[in-house]
C-alpha cells in the first residue's frame, strides 16, 4: 500500500476543473510575479490543494527559481518532505529542511547548502521564512491561519506574513493555503488586496463527511457519578470500525487527566500561583501543573485553605480519555500524542508512522494531531468536548475552534 502511495505521489495528477483554474492564476504570477498579488487558496479539505503546490512548483523550477515552503508545525515536515522528493525525485538531494528541531550543526550544514545554491526547494517551519534562497520564484504558505506561524519570543514576527513582505520584495508569486483561512487574510481578499481562488469540491469527487453532533447533557445522566466522555453514537461507531480493521481519531484539545482539583467542602480550585489558572492534574507524574508557564507542585491530600480531605477531580483530558478507552475497547491498541506523551525525540515521528502502518487502531490527541495529516485508514473521527475551545479567555477563541474543528 505504501509503495503504491509513493508512485501515487511521483507522477503528476490530472486536475479537475477547479484545480485547473487555480493552477493556471499561480502559473500566470510565477511568470509574472511584479504584476500578481498574494494568492489565497481557500479549498475545502480533500480539495487537492497539495497537487497544486506540486505543480506550480515544478513551473517555477522549470524556470530556473527557487521554491519555499512553510508548514505551521514541525511534525507536518517530514510528511511535506516526503511528498517533494517523490515528486521530484531527480534532484531530491536538492530539498533542504529548516526548523528548531534541528541541532546547531544539522542547522549549519541546511544553512550553508542554500545559501551556496545547492538546494532549489527549501521546506520548514515559521523560521524557514528567512532561509537564503536565491532567485527565489514561489512562496507557498501551509496552514496559512494557524497560529503557530506566530513567534512569541523576541524577535516576534509572523511567518505569514514576513512570506508575504519577501514575495513583494523579491518579488515571487505567493500562495497561501486553507481550508478555514485567518480573517485577516479573508479580509485582506475583500479588499482586493488578495486574489481568492477556490476549491469548493473534493479531488475525488467524493462528498464531503457526515458530521453528527451529540447533546452530552443527554448522556451525562447516563452516567452518574462522573464526566461522560464517550456517547453511545461513538461507542457504537468506535466498535464498528474495530470490526472492519479501519481506524479512528480522538481529539480532545486538553493533555493531562483532570483539568482541575475542587475541594467539595469550600469550592477551592488549585490554582498557579503565577498566572491564576487552574492547575491541571497528570496522573502519570502524579503532578499539578499549569499548562500556561510550566510551574508544577505536588497533589495535595488536603483541601489547603480548609483542610478538608474532600478533593474531587473535575473534566478530563487526553490521559483521562486514553484510561477510559483502555477499559470500554481493551482488544484495541491505542496511541497517545500531546506534549506530555510526545517528550522523547523522534517519539511524534515514530508514533505517526506506527499510526500510518495500521499498527494502531485508535489514536488520541490533542490538536497535535490536527494538521493535516494523511491516513488512508481513518474513517472515523470522534471529537470530545467539542465547544471546549469557546471558553477559552481569547478574543480569537470562536474563530480558532472553528479552523480547529
Amino acid at each position: 500500500l505504501h509503495h503504491v502511495e509513493e508512485i501515487l505521489e511521483s507522477r503528476p495528477l490530472a486536475l479537475n476543473s477547479g484545480q485547473a483554474a487555480a493552477l493556471d492564476v499561480v502559473l500566470a504570477a510565477v511568470a509574472h510575479p511584479e504584476t500578481s498579488r498574494p494568492i489565497l487558496l481557500l479549498g475545502v479539505t480533500g480539495s487537492g490543494k497539495t497537487e497544486v503546490y506540486l505543480q506550480a512548483a515544478q513551473r517555477a523550477l522549470d524556470l530556473g527559481k527557487t521554491v519555499l515552503v512553510l508548514v505551521p508545525e514541525i511534525s507536518l515536515t517530514p510528511q511535506t518532505v516526503r511528498r517533494f522528493k517523490s515528486r521530484f525525485a531527480a534532484m531530491q538531494d536538492q530539498v533542504a529542511v529548516l526548523h528548531s528541531n534541528l541541532s546547531q550543526g544539522e542547522r549549519f550544514d541546511e544553512w550553508h547548502r542554500i545559501r551556496k545554491g545547492k538546494a532549489r526547494i527549501v521546506i520548514g517551519a515559521r523560521s524557514a521564512v528567512f532561509a537564503p534562497l536565491p532567485d527565489l520564484g514561489l512562496i507557498l504558505v501551509d496552514e496559512e491561519h494557524e497560529n503557530t506561524y506566530k513567534q512569541e519570543n523576541v524577535p516576534r514576527y509572523h511567518g505569514r506574513d514576513v512570506a508575504v513582505l519577501r514575495a513583494a520584495f523579491e518579488p515571487c508569486a505567493i500562495v497561501l493555503g486553507s481550508a478555514t483561512p485567518s480573517l485577516e487574510s479573508w479580509n485582506n481578499t475583500l479588499t482586493d488586496k488578495y486574489e481568492l481562488l477556490r476549491l469548493d469540491q473534493r479531488a475525488d469527487g467524493q462528498s464531503m463527511p457526515l458530521v453528527r453532533v451529540v447533546d452530552m447533557r443527554l448522556e451525562q445522566t447516563k452516567h452518574k457519578g462522573g464526566p461522560a466522555i464517550l456517547s453511545d453514537k461513538l461507542r457504537v461507531a468506535l466498535e464498528q470500525r474495530l470490526e472492519k480493521g479501519e481506524q479512528s481519531i480522538l481529539f480532545l484539545n486538553r493533555r493531562g487527566f483532570a483539568r482541575s482539583l475542587q475541594c467539595t467542602s469550600c469550592g477551592h480550585v488549585c490554582q498557579c500561583p503565577h498566572c491564576a489558572v487552574a492547575l491541571t492534574y497528570h496522573r502519570t507524574d502524579e503532578r499539578l501543573v499549569c499548562h500556561v508557564c510550566g510551574y508544577q507542585s505536588i497533589v495535595p491530600r488536603k483541601c489547603p485553605e480548609c483542610r478538608d480531605p474532600g478533593i474531587l477531580l473535575q473534566g478530563y483530558g487526553t490521559q483521562k480519555v486514553e484510561e477510559v478507552m483502555a477499559k470500554v475497547f481493551p482488544q484495541a491498541k491505542f496511541a497517545r500524542i500531546d506534549a506530555d506523551a510526545m517528550r522523547r525525540k523522534n517519539a511524534l515521528r515514530d508514533t505517526l508512522a506506527a499510526f500510518k502502518a495500521h499498527k494502531i487502531d485508535i489514536l488520541i490527541g490533542t490538536q497535535m494531531i490536527a494538521k493535516g495529516l494523511h491516513f488512508p485508514n481513518v474513517t472515523l473521527v470522534g471529537i470530545l468536548n467539542a465547544d471546549l475551545g469557546l471558553h477559552v479567555p481569547d478574543f480569537r477563541a470562536g474563530e480558532r475552534t472553528f479552523q480547529l474543528i
